[in-house]
């Protein structure tokens, strides 16, 4: 296990659950970090429209492998240029200090420009594989999964396979 914890923002966390990789990441990190907003739009809303995946989220959560933190320091700025979950998230690994995926290209601009270190999803599956909790196969089964799904272009995908053969 890596000894410090990882903050998702919604996206991430709603697509590593789809594809089965949160208890792999789990087994690597001491902890899932998400936001207010983040367990918003994620759990609540998930069990809301009745999706498994938030109801499996919620448990970690409730086993305290999922933390939720609260945001106290605001930056309107930044607040009415992302979407909720990613300030959020911005705002929490600043605080932190520790990494944070996320998918969306504007908030890896604001996260580059605050000396952030964060990667995507499929960095993070990247990752998996590279540390050998999954092989080849599972790896490429899970890319596309992200790209049918309309989370991955095919170019990403192509680039993604091509680094991961590196570890097959």
């Amino acid at each position: 296990m890596i000894s410090y914890m990882i903050i998702l923002d919604s996206s991430p966390l709603i697509h590593l659950t789809k594809i089965g990789k949160i208890d792999f990441i789990l087994k690597k990190f001491e902890n899932i970090i998400i936001s207010d907003a983040v367990y918003s739009e994620v759990i609540e809303q998930g069990i809301k429209h009745g999706y498994s995946d938030a109801l499996l989220l919620e448990n970690y959560l409730n086993e305290k492998k999922i933390l939720r933190y609260s945001i106290k320091k605001q930056d309107p700025l930044l607040k009415k240029y992302l979407h909720l979950g990613e300030y959020e998230s911005i705002l929490l690994s600043e605080k932190l200090g520790t990494i944070i995926i996320l998918d969306d290209r504007k908030a890896r601009l604001v996260a580059e420009q605050r000396n952030l270190v964060s990667i995507t999803t499929a960095d993070m599956i990247l990752l998996l594989i590279k540390i050998k909790s999954i092989n080849f196969n599972i790896f490429k089964r899970n890319l596309l999964k992200y790209t049918s799904n309309g989370w991955f272009s095919h170019e990403l995908y192509e680039k993604y396979l091509k680094e991961g053969k590196k570890y097959e």
